[in-house]
Formats: C-alpha cells, structure tokens, sequence
C-alpha cells in the first residue's frame, strides 16, 4: 500500500518584512548579553543606552502614578498634561506657537519616526537620508514603500551634512529629508545655515523635513545644537520634529517619545498609532511630566561625565596603530575609521572585525556597514570610563595580533 505524503505547511513572510534588516545593534547587544549570560566578561561599547539611573524625581513620579492607580488607557496621542507640556517647551525655547494638536506621545521616539514615515511616504517616494545614518531610517522608509537615497557626507568636514550634500541627490521624486542631528553614529551636529537652507528647500519643493533631535543635549567643545522646529511657526506643513525622552533622561526602558508636526500630520500619526500600539504607558507619562518639569541638574552631570569620557577615549583609540578619529561634535559615540585592518586575519569588513573583537577582545562594538559606512565601527561611551578604559586596553591587544 502506498503512504500519502504529508506536506508540512509552508510559512510565508510578506516581501515588506523579508526586506527588512533586524537591528544591527540589537543583534550585537543580543550576542554580547547571551556571552554574558554564559559567564563572559563582556566590555559592551555597542549599545546607545546611558549608563546612567533614571532621575529619582523622576523615578517617584513614575511609582506615584501607580500607587495613584493611573494606570488606565490615556488618550491615544497620550495625555493632554503632557503634549501642553511638549509644546509648552518648544515655545519657551523657539518662541513656536504649537499646542497640544500638535504633538503626539509614544512608545519611543523610534515608534513616532515610524509613525510620520507610514503618514507621508508613498510607494515611489524617494526619501533623502545622509550617510552615514541611523540604522532604521532606510528599512522604516522601505517598509512605507519608498526609496531612501543617500546622501554621503564628507569625513573631512566631521560628517555634517551640508544642503549641497542634499542638493546633490535630489530629484522630482524627492518626497523628504530626514536629517539626525546630533547624529548617531557619528556625533555630528549640522550647522545652522546649513538647516535653514534645507528647510527652506523643502518647503518650496513641498517636501518634508523630518528632524530627529534624540540627543539635543549632549554637544561639545562650543558646538551649538539647532533644531529645525525653531522655523515651525515659517514652515508648519514641512517641519516635523522628534524627541525622546531616552537619551536626555536616563529613561530608555521607560518607552517615551513624541514627535510636533502639524495637527494634519499628527491626526494621521495618531490614526496609525490607534491601530499599532494605542496610548503610551501611562506610568511613564507620568514620569515624563516630572522631567519636563526639572532634572535638568541631574542631565548637566551626565553631560559633564560623557565630556570627560570622549576626551579621554579619543586620543586612546587614535594612539591604537591604523585606527583614526575625530573628535565628534555631539551625542556619545565616536566613529573611529578602521579600513586599516581590513585584508588581515580574515577580517575583510566591519562586520568581520566587529566580530573579531567580540570573539578574541570580548568587547562589543557596532559595525560602520550598519550605518552606510564600512570603513568605521561605532563606539558608545555610555558607559564608565573604567569599562572603557578596559575595552580600549582589549581593543589595542587585539588588533595587535592582526598587524
């Protein structure tokens, strides 16, 4: 007698989800946590998280809100408190006239990145990104169906992008910019004249300029951060900033961004949201409230200590032979070239030197390959400047052996 084959059921993943990467820093931190886990000694230079406690102040708020029992559906854009709150501190800042209609609150400044891409990129779009960037900004723009073009910017000039770099890959199809400044992963911060040039080319073009100023706080040596909602009340139908509250207050796990557009933008924002996640959690609203409201004391510290950390770790990487960095102008990475090592002891590329470092030093770092360049790797100093000075001591012993 003859069986009946069984076929097993095949799962089939939409293309919109096969194109798209996983996190290069999440795979990264996800090895380095499992080598933890096993009892290795890890010196972990890859993730972009303060190592630095939330604010107590802020911290109380959070465990008020529960003892309180506000811990209830809010509002889907989050509460009404806290988006007059937002607004309340741009306009003190730019002298912008927004209200709460024009903020939405979520779970992370990445979610409302998210959000505003689903909202106005179309199938066809072609969406401006200068490179080296943030390692979401082209699989978000993908995934809404549009192209992201890259517009490379210039070592020599630390990275920071000018409007002759966003000029020069323009074409009729360019529906936005996203521009990250500070940025990660190179700390560069754009210069004023260079922000208002793009924001007034976009704005006469119809496009849209989507600003993501996530590490607002942490710049150096005189340089100045300028955020491009300073020119809302000019260009409201072409500005759209985001912000979180991770980076400035300690408050990563806590899941809070937002993001200030026009109430148009935000409503379809909103619309997405209601159908994705709903409201933020209301506990870190709460908490949220409570750092807008103060910790500036407690985010002055971390400013003083990731100073003294970057002008430590620069010159230590650039004394380890064939590595090269400049002092970046802002957040708390650094962006050391490496193409050095490349053609010697298997390692053809970032990511195989990443790897080496994390198989024979223990450290962890994040390849340049996942931010559009290959020639670097990313260095976090969120960390103490004892773990750094151990990584880098790890660091230059194992590309030591690779000479």
């Amino acid at each position: 007698m003859g069986m009946d084959v069984v076929m097993k059921p095949r799962i089939r993943l939409t293309r919109r989800v096969s194109e798209m990467q996983i996190s290069p820093t999440l795979a990264m931190m996800n090895r380095a946590i499992e080598l933890t886990a096993q009892g290795v000694d890890v010196v972990d230079l890859g993730p972009g998280e303060p190592d630095f406690p939330t604010p107590t102040s802020v911290c109380a708020a959070g465990k008020r809100a529960i003892d309180q029992g506000f811990t209830k559906y809010t509002s889907g854009n989050g509460t009404k408190a806290l988006r007059d709150a937002l607004a309340a501190r741009y306009n003190r800042r730019y002298g912008t006239s927004l209200a709460a209609e024009n903020v939405i609150a979520g779970t992370g400044g990445k979610q409302e990145l998210f959000n505003v891409t689903l909202a106005l990129v179309d199938k066809g779009d072609e969406i401006i990104i200068p490179s080296p960037y943030w390692v979401s900004f082209p699989d978000q723009v993908q995934f809404a169906g549009g192209t992201p073009v890259f517009a490379p910017t210039d070592p020599q000039n630390d990275f920071r992008p000018t409007f002759a770099d966003i000029e020069a890959v323009a074409t009729e199809r360019t529906r936005g910019v996203i521009i990250n400044s500070p940025c990660n992963p190179t700390g560069a911060v754009i210069a004023e004249k260079e922000l208002h040039r793009i924001v007034e080319w976009c704005a006469s073009r119809e496009a849209f300029l989507m600003f993501d100023e996530t590490y607002e706080f942490f710049v150096y040596d005189g340089a100045k951060h300028v955020s491009a909602v300073r020119w809302f009340n000019d260009y409201p139908e072409t500005i759209v900033g985001v912000n979180s509250m991770s980076k400035t207050f300690a408050m990563t796990g806590w899941r809070l961004g937002y993001a200030v557009a026009h109430r148009d933008v935000i409503t379809a924002a909103g619309k997405i949201q209601s159908h994705s996640t709903s409201n933020p959690s209301s506990i870190s609203q709460a908490a949220a409230l409570e750092a807008l409201g103060g910790g500036e004391e407690e985010v002055r510290r971390m400013w003083e200590a990731y100073r003294e950390r970057r002008d430590w770790l620069i010159p230590a990487i650039n004394s380890i032979d064939g590595l090269r960095c400049a002092y970046p102008d802002g957040a708390f990475y650094i962006f050391p070239e490496v193409k050095a090592y490349f053609g010697r002891g298997g390692v053809r590329d970032s990511q195989t030197l990443a790897n080496y470092l994390l198989d024979e030093a223990r450290v962890a770092v994040i390849p340049g390959a996942a931010f559009g360049s290959d020639d670097h790797v990313r260095i976090s100093y969120a960390t103490s400047m004892e773990r750094l000075k151990e990584g880098v001591l790890r660091i230059g012993s194992a590309l030591a052996k690779l000479r």
